[in-house]
C-alpha cells in the first residue's frame, strides 16, 4: 500500500485554522477537533507539541474568533500536549491581562488554567523541546531585555516567567482598583495593551459596563489576589519565586513595595475572607524562609532530635551540662592573646574582636544580647584572670615586666564598648542605605532602628547575675564606687545647692556605695551613647543607705571643673589633671550636689528608700539635668592647648594627655589615643619660612608626648586602637629630622636637666622600632613563619606605612567608617596622602644597612671615609679610661695610639655628628670589640661595660647592639662562652631549680618531655655573642627610665636564646633570675616556650592537653568539669606551691605558640588530635565503660540514646571550636589557607580516613568525625575571612573556591571510592550546610560552573535537597539550573 505524499507545512496550518474554524462555529466537540489537528500536523512532520501551534490558535482566537468554545479547544490542546502549556499561559498573559476590562470573562478563564501552572512547568520542562519553549516565552514577554538578564539559560527564562505571572496579576489587581502608580518603573509592560488589538471591539459575550460587570471586575481581582496567595505559598512556585528575592533584589523589592500598596488601599483584599494582610505579608517578605525550612527540617547537622515541646533542637543552643559560655570560648582565647603583649599588633583589637563576635552570633545562632553578654563574660573573665590583687607590689610579683592590669582594663572598657558601638552603628548604617536600594522600607525604618540597643540593655541586665565576675581589682575599686555614686547623684532627684557643698572630694563618698565593674562598664557605654541615664532606673543598679551621708565634706574644687571655668594650667592644676582622667569632673561635682540636697533638702528621701526604692518616683527624661557628656570637652580643650598655647602650655598639656586620661580614662580612651597620634604627626605650619624643621623648636614638647606614651602598658594601648600604622610616620619623621641634627645645643626643662636632639632621636627611634620585628629580616620571617597571626607584628616599616595608606584611602568610604566619624571629634584632621620609606631618606638608608647586618653581610670598612674616625672615636670611648690614666688594650680600626685623656677627648669631638652616623658605624664598632675579646685583647669585664657606655652614649644603638648579636649567633662562627662566674657570669646557682620548674609547668599542663633534662655535670655554655648580650642586659636598673629600652631588646633576646641550643634560655633566666627574684615566675614561664622551639611531641602534647581540659575527658583534678576554666584557669590568685604558680593549659599555649618555628606544625597536630578527641567524647557520651544503652523513652517521649547523641554534637562542635580558635590565633588568614588547600585534602587522601570502623557505632563515631571537621574548617574559615563581605571578601572567595573544587573533582571522579567513606561523606554534607545555612555570601562568590558541579556531586550522594539549596542561593549564575533542579525535583517527589 503506498503512503500518501506529505501535505506542505503551510498548507497543514490552514488546514487546522478551517478546522478550528469549523469546531467554533458548530461547537464541536474538542477531542474530535484535537484528533483532526493531531492528524494533519503528523502528516506534515509537524512535531507535537508545537510552539507554531500555539501562536497560530491564540493568534486566531483574540479577538475576533473569541467565545467559550475556543477555552475549551486551548483547554483540550494542553491537556493532549498539543501545545506547550507554557508557553500557551505566555501568550494569553501578554493578550488577555491588558484586555481584562473589556473581556472579563476571558481575564476570569485565564485565571483558572494559570492555577494549574506548575503542572504545565513540570510537563514542558520534561518535554524535548524545553529549551525551545523558554526560547518562545522569552520572545513573547521579552524577559531578558526587561529584567537585563546578560546570559541566557533556559532556566533562567523560566524564573523571569513565574516571576512576571505573578507581578501582573498584582499590578492588573492595583491597576483595576486605581492604586497603581503609572510611572515607567513601577508599571510593568505587560498591562500594555498591544497596537494591533481592536479595543473597540464588543466583548464575545456582549457584556456590557453594568453593576453587575463591575462586580465581576472585583471578583476577578479577588481571584487575583488568591492566586497570588497561592503561588507564595505552592512549593514548586514559592521556590522558584524565593530565587528571585536571592537574585533580582531590586525587582523583589519593587513587588514588595506593590504588595504592600495592595494590603494598605485594596479594598477588594479587605473583603477576603480567608487571607489577612499579616499573612500575605508575611509569605511575601520571608520567601526566603519557606525555601529553607526543608533543609532545617531534615538538616543532618541537626541530628533529627526533638525537645519535649516537639519543636526543632538547635545545635547551638545545647549545652548538656557544658557551660554556656563554652560557645564563647574564642572570644576569651582572642582576648587573652589581646593581652598579652609579646609583640605590637599592627592592627586594630576592636576590628579583629567585632569580625569574631559578629561570626559567634551566627554560627552559634543567639539572639543579640546572648551574644553581647557573652562578650562581656568574656572581658570579664579575663579581669579576673589577672587576678584581684591587693597591692601594686603583689601585681609586680604576680605578672613581670608585661602589660596587665591598665590594658586588660583598657580591654573591658573601651575595647569591648566600642566592638559594641562598631555591630550597633553597623546595623544602623545598613537600616540607613535600604531605603536607597529599596522602596520597601520607608515605613519601617524607624521602628528597625535601635534594635540591638535594646539587645545591648538586655544584656547589661542579665550581666547584674554575675556577681562574682563584677568583683573590680583593688586597683579600680575608687573609679567603680563613683560610678554607682553618679548614679545615686542622678536617682537623687534636681539637686541644687551653693556655698561649700558645691564641690567636694571623693573621699566624701558614702562608704557602702559600693560599685561594681558593671558599673564601670554602664558609664562607658553612656559615653558612647549606647544608653541613657534611665539605666540607672534598673532595679538593683545602685543600693546606699542614710546612715552612709557623711557629716562633713571638704571644700574642694575639681581640677577639670577649674579648668573649663577657665582657670590656667599652673603646677598643681597639672598635677591635678594628670592623676585625674577626664571624665571625673562631672562626677565629682554631681556627688557634691547630691550629698548637698540629700542632707539639707529632703532628709527623709533615704528613710523612704530603705523600704521602697526611689527608682518607681521617677521618670528616666527626669534624670537628666546635668550635662555628663562634658569628658570629650575637656579632652579636646587640652588638645587645643597643646595646639595653640604658649610652650610652657603646650607641656603642660601634653603631660596631662598622657596621663590618667590615656591609661585610665575609659571613656574618653579612643578620642585621647587619637589627639596624641595627631600631635605625634606633625605637618609644617603654612608661614614657616625657618632653615631647619619646625619640628626642632618643639622638641621638648614632642619629648613629653614620647615619653608618656613609652611604656608597655601605653604602648599595648595604642596597638588594640589599631593606631601603630598611623602614629608611626609621625615617629619616622621625627627620627628623620632629629637624628639629623647635630647635638650641639640643647633646651632646658622645667626640672633643671638638658634635653638634645639626640635624646629626641633616641626616645621616637626606640619607640618607633617596638612597632615591627626590627631583629628579623622579611624574607627570613617569610621563609620560617609564613603565616600571620591576627596580633602579630609586622615584618618591616614598608607594610607599616602600607597599612597605613591603606587605611586611609578606604577610610571613610562606607556607611560604618561615616558612622565611626560622627563620634569623632570635629576638630581632628588626618591626611589621606600615601606616605613611602623614601620620605624618609636618613631612615631608609639606615634601615637596608640594618638589613644587611641582620644578613651578616657586611662590607669591610674602606679607608678614608668619614665613618672610620666615628668607629675609632666609638671605640676609644667604650675602652679608654680616665679616671685612673690606666691604659688597656682598645681595638681601634686606624691603628694609632694616644694618652687616655686626650683619645676620649679627641673621640668626644668626632661623636658631635648626627645620630644617623653613629648607628652607622655601630656594626663595625661591635665586630671589632667583639673580635678583640675573642682574641683576648679586651676582658668580658671590659666589654659589657664598654657596651654599657655605648647604649648609654646613644640609647638608640641598643637596636643595632640587639640585631647584631643575633645575627652574629645565627652565624655561628663564634665559639662557646663558658658561663662559670669568672669570665663571665654564673647561672650555677639556680640553674637546675629553673630547669626543675620548667618541668612542673609543663608537667602541670600534660607536657613531659624528658629528653631536655639538662646535665649537670657539663659546663653552662651560651653563644658568645648571646653571652655579651646577656650581660649588656644584665648592667641595666629596672626602672621607669630603662623600661622602653628593656621592653626593645628583650623580645629579640629571648628569641636569640630560644633559637640556641638547650639550655641556653633557662640559662639566660637563670641569670635575670638572680638580678630580679620577685619575677621568677614570669621568667620561668617564659623560659618555657623554648621547649616548644626544639620538641615537637611537646607541642602535640599541650594541645592535646588543651582538647582534654575544654573538654572535661581527661582524668585529672583539672579536667574534672572542662569549659573555658579549665582551659585558661578560673581567674582566682595563684598560689605558689614549690616556688612555681601552676599554669592552666590554654594560658601556657598562649605565651609560647610563637616560639614554634614551624607554625604549620599545629595543622597537621591539630587535625589528628581532634579527630582523637571526637573518638573519646563518642566513646564517654555513647558508649560509657562498654555499657550498651537500649533505647530508653522519658516521660517526654525523648530517648536516651537521642540525648547522648545531642550531647556529643555539641561537645563536637565545642571541639572544633578550640581547634579553630587555635588555629585562628596562631597563624591568621594564612595558616588557615594552608589548612583547606594542602593540609585536608592531603589527609583526606592518605589512608588513615579510609579506616572502616565496625559496627553501629563505628559509623556513628566516623559521622561525627565528619561534622567536627566539616565544623573546623567552616570556623576557621569564619574567623579568619567572615561571615558577611567586611572583610577580604576576594580572597575568601579564592580560598574557599579552591577547597570547593577539591569537593566537587573528588565527588565526579571518586566517588565511587569514597562512597562508603562515611566521615567523607558527613564532612562534605555538613560543610556545605553550614555555608548554605549561616554563610550564603560565600556560596555566591564561588564560581557558577563549580557550584553546579558541587551540586552534581551531592545529588550523587542521595543528598538532593541539600545539592538544590546550594543552587538556589548560589547567584544569577545558577539560578536557571537551580529553578531546573526544584522543577524536576519537585516532579519526582
Amino acid at each position: 500500500m503506498a503512503l500518501p505524499a506529505q501535505t506542505s507545512e503551510v498548507d497543514a496550518w490552514e488546514a487546522v485554522l478551517r478546522q478550528t474554524k469549523v469546531a467554533v462555529d458548530t461547537n464541536a466537540d474538542p477531542n474530535a477537533w484535537a484528533l483532526g489537528v493531531t492528524s494533519t500536523l503528523r502528516s506534515s512532520a509537524v512535531t507535537l507539541p508545537s510552539v507554531e501551534l500555539a501562536y497560530r490558535l491564540v493568534s486566531f482566537f483574540f479577538w475576533d474568533n473569541h467565545c467559550a468554545t475556543a477555552w475549551k479547544l486551548l483547554h483540550t490542546a494542553m491537556s493532549l500536549n498539543l501545545l506547550p502549556s507554557s508557553l500557551l499561559m505566555a501568550l494569553l498573559s501578554a493578550t488577555v491581562v491588558p484586555s481584562r476590562q473589556l473581556y472579563p470573562t476571558a481575564y476570569r478563564l485565564y485565571m483558572e488554567l494559570l492555577k494549574q501552572l506548575d503542572d504545565m512547568l513540570a510537563r514542558d520542562f520534561s518535554s524535548l523541546y524545553y529549551e525551545k519553549i523558554m526560547k518562545s516565552i522569552d520572545e513573547v514577554l521579552q524577559l531578558s531585555q526587561v529584567y537585563s538578564q546578560k546570559v541566557w539559560e533556559p532556566g533562567v527564562v523560566l524564573v523571569d516567567f513565574v516571576f512576571s505571572i505573578v507581578w501582573q496579576l498584582l499590578a492588573a489587581s492595583l491597576d483595576d482598583e486605581g492604586l497603581l502608580d503609572h510611572t515607567a518603573e513601577n508599571k510593568p509592560r505587560w498591562l500594555s495593551r498591544s497596537h494591533d488589538m481592536n479595543i473597540d471591539g464588543p466583548d464575545s459575550f456582549t457584556e456590557k459596563k453594568t453593576e453587575q460587570a463591575e462586580g465581576f471586575q472585583k471578583k476577578n481581582t479577588a481571584i487575583a489576589i488568591e492566586i497570588i496567595a497561592e503561588f507564595l505559598q505552592q512549593k514548586m512556585t514559592s521556590r522558584i519565586l524565593s530565587l528571585v528575592h536571592w537574585n533580582m533584589s531590586s525587582h523583589w523589592g519593587s513587588f514588595i513595595h506593590q504588595m504592600q500598596l495592595l494590603v494598605s488601599n485594596s479594598s477588594v483584599f479587605r473583603n477576603l475572607k480567608h487571607i489577612t494582610a499579616e499573612s500575605l505579608l508575611r509569605w511575601t517578605q520571608n520567601i526566603h524562609e519557606v525555601v529553607s525550612h526543608e533543609l532545617k527540617k531534615k538538616s543532618k547537622m541537626e541530628t533529627n532530635l526533638v525537645t519535649p515541646a516537639g519543636s526543632l533542637m538547635p545545635l547551638a543552643g545545647q549545652s548538656y551540662g557544658d557551660s554556656w559560655s563554652s560557645l564563647w570560648l574564642p572570644i576569651d582565647l582572642i582576648l587573652e592573646d589581646a593581652l598579652d603583649g609579646a609583640q605590637v599588633a599592627a592592627f586594630s583589637a576592636i576590628e579583629i574582636i567585632t569580625g569574631m563576635v559578629k561570626t559567634l552570633h551566627v554560627v552559634n545562632g543567639t539572639m543579640w544580647h546572648n551574644t553581647f553578654l557573652g562578650l562581656w563574660v568574656a572581658a570579664l573573665r579575663l579581669v579576673q584572670r589577672v587576678g584581684i590583687i591587693l597591692t601594686e607590689k603583689e601585681r609586680d610579683l604576680k605578672e613581670g615586666p608585661i602589660p596587665r592590669l591598665d590594658t586588660c582594663m583598657c580591654m573591658l572598657l573601651s575595647i569591648t564598648t566600642l566592638v559594641v558601638t562598631n555591630i550597633i552603628e553597623e546595623e544602623e548604617g545598613q537600616l540607613i542605605e535600604e531605603p536607597e536600594h529599596s522602596p520597601t522600607n520607608q515605613g519601617k525604618n524607624k521602628l528597625a532602628l535601635g534594635k540591638c540597643h535594646g539587645e545591648l540593655i538586655t544584656s547589661l541586665q542579665l550581666l547584674g547575675d554575675y556577681e562574682s565576675l563584677l568583683t573590680p581589682p583593688q586597683l579600680v575599686l575608687v573609679e567603680a564606687n563613683q560610678a554607682a555614686a553618679k548614679a545615686i547623684v542622678f536617682l537623687s532627684g534636681n539637686p541644687v545647692g551653693s556655698g561649700c557643698f558645691k564641690y567636694m572630694s571623693t573621699n566624701d563618698m558614702p562608704m557602702k556605695c559600693s560599685g561594681n565593674l558593671r558599673h564601670l562598664i554602664v558609664e562607658a557605654c553612656i559615653a558612647k551613647k549606647l544608653l541613657d541615664t534611665s539605666a540607672y532606673l534598673w532595679p538593683g543598679y545602685v543600693n546606699t543607705c542614710s546612715n552612709q551621708i557623711p557629716c562633713s565634706i571638704s571644700n574642694h574644687v575639681s581640677g577639670w571643673s577649674s579648668l573649663m571655668e577657665g582657670s590656667q594650667l599652673t603646677p598643681a592644676l597639672v598635677n591635678v589633671l594628670v592623676a585625674t582622667p577626664a571624665s571625673s569632673y562631672l562626677l565629682n561635682d554631681s556627688i557634691a550636689l547630691y550629698l548637698n540636697y540629700s542632707i539639707q533638702m529632703r532628709p527623709s528621701f533615704h528613710e523612704a528608700n530603705i523600704r521602697c526604692p526611689f527608682l518607681k518616683t521617677y521618670k528616666s527624661t527626669e534624670f537628666m539635668p546635668m550635662d555628663f557628656d562634658g569628658s570629650l570637652a575637656e579632652i579636646e580643650k587640652i588638645y587645643e592647648i597643646a595646639i595653640n598655647g604658649s610652650d610652657e602650655e603646650k607641656i603642660s598639656a601634653a603631660t596631662i594627655l598622657c596621663g590618667a586620661s590615656l591609661v585610665r580614662g575609659w571613656n574618653v580612651q579612643e578620642h585621647t589615643v587619637l589627639f596624641i597620634t595627631k600631635l605625634l604627626s606633625p605637618i609644617d605650619p603654612p608661614n614657616y619660612s625657618g632653615a631647619e624643621s619646625h619640628l626642632t623648636s618643639q622638641a621638648p614638647f614632642l619629648n613629653v608626648l614620647l615619653i608618656g606614651i613609652s611604656s608597655m602598658d601605653c604602648v599595648h594601648i595604642f596597638s588594640l586602637h589599631g593606631l601603630v600604622p598611623l602614629l608611626a610616620p609621625g615617629l619616622m619623621l621625627i627620627c628623620e629630622v632629629f637624628g639629623s641634627c647635630v647635638p650641639d645645643s640643647s633646651w632646658t626643662l622645667a626640672s633643671g636637666e638638658k634635653l638634645t636632639h639626640w635624646e629626641v632621636f633616641c626616645n621616637a627611634f626606640t619607640l618607633l622600632l617596638r612597632f615591627w620585628r626590627f631583629d628579623h629580616l622579611p624574607i627570613e620571617q617569610v621563609r620560617s613563619d609564613a603565616t600571620t597571626p591576627p596580633f602579630g607584628s609586622l615584618p618591616s616599616p614598608e607594610c607599616l606605612l602600607l597599612v597605613r595608606n591603606c587605611k586611609l584611602a578606604s577610610f571613610g568610604r562606607t556607611e560604618k567608617d561615616q558612622q565611626r566619624l560622627k563620634r569623632w571629634p570635629k576638630i581632628l584632621c588626618f591626611s589621606v596622602e600615601p606616605v613611602f620609606m623614601d620620605s624618609f631618606p636618613k631612615l631608609n638608608f639606615w634601615y637596608r644597612k640594618h638589613q644587611e647586618c641582620i644578613a651578616s653581610f657586611r662590607s669591610g670598612l674602606v679607608p678614608g671615609r668619614p665613618v672610620n674616625q666615628i668607629v675609632d672615636a666609638l671605640l676609644s670611648m667604650m675602652f679608654k679610661k680616665v679616671s685612673n690614666g690606666v691604659k688597656p688594650s682598645t681595638p681601634t680600626t686606624s691603628g694609632s695610639s694616644n694618652s687616655s685623656g686626650n683619645a676620649l677627648d679627641d673621640a668626644l669631638m668626632k661623636l658631635k655628628v648626627p645620630a644617623w652616623d653613629i648607628l652607622e658605624a655601630i656594626p663595625f664598632v661591635l665586630d671589632s670589640a667583639l673580635t678583640s675579646c675573642a682574641y683576648g685583647k679586651t676582658s668580658t669585664r671590659e666589654l659589657a661595660t664598654g657596651l654599657k657606655d655605648l647604649a648609654d652614649f646613644l640609647p638608640a644603638s641598643l637596636v643595632t647592639i640587639a640585631s647584631y648579636f643575633s645575627a652574629e649567633v645565627t652565624r655561628g662562627i663564634w665559639k662557646p662562652s663558658f658561663m662559670n662566674g669568672t669570665d663571665w657570669p654564673s647561672p650555677a646557682a639556680n640553674l637546675a631549680h629553673i630547669e626543675q620548674q620548667i618541668k612542673k609547668i609543663l608537667a602541670a599542663t600534660g607536657v613531659n618531655v624528658p629528653s631536655l633534662d639538662i646535665d649537670g655535670d657539663s659546663p653552662a655554655t651560651l653563644p658568645f655573642p648571646l653571652a655579651a648580650f646577656v650581660s649588656l642586659t644584665l648592667t641595666y636598673k629596672l626602672d621607669k627610665a630603662t623600661e622602653p629600652f628593656l621592653a626593645l631588646i628583650a623580645p629579640a633576646m629571648n628569641a636569640v636564646a630560644s633559637g640556641c641550643p638547650w639550655p641556653s634560655l633557662p640559662i639566660v633566666t637563670s641569670l635575670w633570675i638572680q638580678k630580679v627574684k620577685r619575677w621568677s615566675n614570669y621568667f620561668v614561664l617564659s623560659a618555657s616556650s623554648t621547649v616548644f622551639h626544639h620538641n615537637k611531641d611537646a607541642i602535640a602534647q599541650l594541645l592535646k592537653s588543651c582538647f582534654t581540659s575544654t573538654l572535661g575527658l581527661g582524668y585529672g583534678s583539672i579536667y574534672n568539669n572542662g569549659g573555658v576554666s579549665a582551659l585558661l584557669g578560673d581567674g582566682s590568685v595563684s598560689r605558689i606551691s614549690n616556688g612555681i604558680s601552676p599554669v592552666a593549659p590554654g594560658i601556657l599555649y598562649i605565651r609560647v605558640y610563637r616560639s614554634i618555628g614551624d607554625i604549620t606544625l599545629l595543622i597537621k597536630e591539630i587535625v589528628p588530635i581532634l579527630m582523637l578527641s571526637v573518638t573519646d567524647i563518642a566513646s564517654s557520651d555513647l558508649m560509657p565503660k562498654g555499657v550498651v544503652r537500649k533505647p530508653k523513652k522519658t516521660k517526654f517521649g525523648v530517648k536516651y540514646g537521642q540525648v547522648s547523641l545531642a550531647r556529643s554534637m555539641a561537645r563536637v562542635k565545642h571541639a572544633a571550636l578550640l581547634g579553630a580558635s587555635l588555629v585562628w590565633i596562631s597563624g591568621g588568614q594564612k595558616l588557615i589557607q594552608y589548612l583547606m588547600r594542602e593540609t585536608l585534602p592531603s589527609w583526606f587522601l592518605s589512608a588513615t580516613m579510609f579506616e572502616q570502623d565496625g559496627g553501629e557505632s563505628g559509623v556513628m563515631v566516623a559521622k561525627l568525625k565528619g561534622y567536627a571537621l566539616a565544623f573546623f574548617v567552616f570556623l576557621s574559615a569564619a574567623f579568619a575571612w567572615g561571615i558577611d563581605n567586611s572583610y577580604s571578601p576576594k580572597q575568601r572567595a579564592e580560598v574557599v573556591g579552591l577547597h570547593l573544587k577539591f569537593l566537587a573533582s573528588t565527588l565526579n571522579r571518586n566517588g565511587a571510592m569514597f562512597s562508603r567513606c562515611t566521615t567523607w561523606k558527613a564532612y562534605v554534607s555538613g560543610l556545605v550546610s553550614l555555608m548554605v545555612g549561616q554563610a550564603p555570601s560565600w556560596v555566591r562568590e564561588v564560581d557558577a560552573d563549580l557550584l553546579k558541579r558541587l551540586s552534581w556531586g551531592l545529588s550523587q550522594m542521595d543528598e538532593h535537597k541539600l545539592a538544590l539549596r546550594l543552587l538556589e542561593i548560589g547567584g544569577i549564575g545558577v539560578m536557571g539550573a537551580a529553578a531546573e533542579m526544584i522543577i524536576g525535583f519537585e516532579h519526582r517527589s
